[in-house]
């Protein structure tokens, strides 16, 4: 099991807005990706089974990355 914390600035750990419901939208789009996730307010949770292969946790990886970064990114960059 993992947790992955979303901030809004990993430099100095600023919490994101909590009306954001960040953790909730990745775990959405990882869905329409093809992962299962939990959210815990803003800390995405990642549980795989322990005797998941190595190429299907790679694609578990792959997934939370793209679905960190397109819905992260894309907020980041609108209201950059």
């Amino acid at each position: 099991m993992a947790g992955i914390e979303l901030v809004a600035d990993r430099a100095t750990q600023r919490p994101l807005p909590a009306a954001a419901l960040m953790g909730r939208a990745v775990c959405k789009h990882a869905r329409g990706l093809g992962a299962l996730l939990r959210p815990l307010g803003d800390v995405v949770v990642i549980m795989p089974p322990l005797a998941i292969d190595l190429p299907l946790l790679d694609e578990l990886c792959t997934i939370v990355y793209r679905a960190i970064d397109e819905v992260c990114g894309r907020k980041a960059r609108r209201s950059a």
